[in-house]
């Protein structure tokens, strides 16, 4: 046993060993964005569309309308829509409308059948909409200074379709901080950001906290129309357009907003819980694949160290069992410094990497949770129960073109 054990961790050893050095050189390949109140704008600037899907946000609104209405670009307007809120939400969003022409508010009672709440807010918002550049922006995602520019100039300046960055999360909240960059991490591996960037490829990944698209591409594929029953709206809409051969790129955006995605324990579950099951389509395949993949990768050096160190405790060890002992926590030390990198790369909080054992159990609970769903056919999200299954593309063979409306002037 002890013999198989040693063979097993030297073969998951040499695979962290090579993941750590792909993930160091791509480090100075893949695109990173940085906010920069001073960059260059385009001239003539783009006019741009920020679209705000705001429901029950009291808590985060004030802060994301504050940060957006800061920023230095010159031509944009906010469109910000309201979902059913049910706290101060409407209020604090008529005070913006009021006191700044750029905001513009609209307010939705109903929800159609077949619509998830925030597919038909966007759909509705980018139908109001004047620029010809869209960007959705949730309402917990807060832009740094200059991040507006920088992503409008790299949009225009490489001819993208479709541009989504990876944000940072807020360091305030205590399990983010622990379970995300695992969660993060195990879903990158199967969406590798090389991947979703080449063209040649039908990986497609899209983080729907700020999304960039231009609005005629928006259009041409349906938008929200045609997704109108899809959970992970991003997701769904990134496969839309890059099967349309649209150009999507995702880069990392560490460097240029800040969101929190959830505020607890349970909603961090329940909410990585619907993201596993969305992005990985249902399949319970890719679903147990994940869950294994965390076993074997990062639970199991775990497993070998308590066998290792319970049988020299008991005194039936023998040279072997030390060496499989010392393998375990060289094992540990190679992947919890990948994990540090990581989450420093993401401008997280290195110190709660003490906590990798309980943050890779609980995640891998979550993986099994998303294989649940499958079964039970159900998701409860945001008070809503909706039925996974019933996700279908709306492809329209005459997608109906958005209302003419005044177009406002380059800047």
């Amino acid at each position: 046993m002890t013999t198989v054990l040693i063979v097993i961790l030297s073969i998951i050893f040499l695979l962290w060993v090579v993941r750590f050095v792909d993930c160091l050189k791509l480090r100075h390949q893949d695109p990173f964005l940085t906010a920069d109140p001073a960059a260059a704008v385009p001239s003539p600037a783009p006019f741009v569309s920020v679209l705000v899907p705001a429901r029950n946000e009291s808590v985060n609104i004030r802060r994301t309308l504050g940060a957006l209405l800061s920023q230095n670009y010159p031509a944009f307007e906010v469109i910000v829509a309201d979902d059913r809120s049910e706290d101060d939400t409407p209020r604090i969003l008529r005070e913006f409308a009021d006191r700044d022409p750029r905001v513009r508010l609209l307010e939705f009672h109903d929800l159609p059948a077949g619509w998830t709440g925030k597919n038909h807010v966007l759909w509705e918002s980018a139908r109001h909409a004047r620029g010809e550049i869209l960007l959705f922006l949730d309402a917990d995602t807060t832009l740094d200074p200059g991040a507006l520019s920088v992503l409008a100039s790299y949009f225009i300046e490489n001819r993208l379709d479709m541009l989504s960055p990876l944000i940072r999360s807020e360091h305030g909240f205590f399990w983010e901080q622990v379970l995300g960059p695992i969660a993060v991490t195990a879903l990158m591996l199967r969406f590798p950001l090389q991947k979703v960037n080449d063209p040649k490829s039908p990986v497609a990944f899209a983080a729907g906290q700020a999304l960039m698209i231009r609005a005629d591409v928006y259009h041409a594929v349906g938008g929200h129309r045609s997704i109108r029953s899809f959970l992970l709206e991003d997701m769904a809409l990134a496969r839309l357009v890059k099967n349309r051969g649209y150009r999507l790129r995702l880069v990392y955006g560490f460097n240029l907003a800040v969101t929190q995605m959830f505020s607890s324990l349970g909603r961090f579950y329940t909410g990585w819980t619907r993201i596993f099951y969305c992005a990985l389509q249902g399949n319970v395949l890719r679903l147990f694949a994940g869950a294994l993949f965390l076993v074997i990768f990062s639970l199991m050096p775990y497993a070998t160290l308590a066998f290792a160190g319970l049988r020299l405790a008991l005194g039936s060890g023998d040279s072997r069992t030390v060496l499989l002992l010392v393998m375990s926590l060289v094992q540990i030390a190679v992947m919890m410094s990948l994990m540090a990198w990581l989450i420093r790369m993401g401008r997280g909080t290195t110190r709660y990497i003490v906590l990798h054992l309980p943050a890779c159990l609980i995640v891998t609970a979550i993986f099994f949770s998303a294989i649940a769903v499958h079964f039970s056919k159900s998701i409860t999200w945001k008070g809503m129960a909706y039925d996974v299954h019933a996700e279908k593309l709306d492809l329209l063979p005459d997608v109906p073109e958005p209302p003419q409306r005044e177009k406002p002037e380059a800047r």
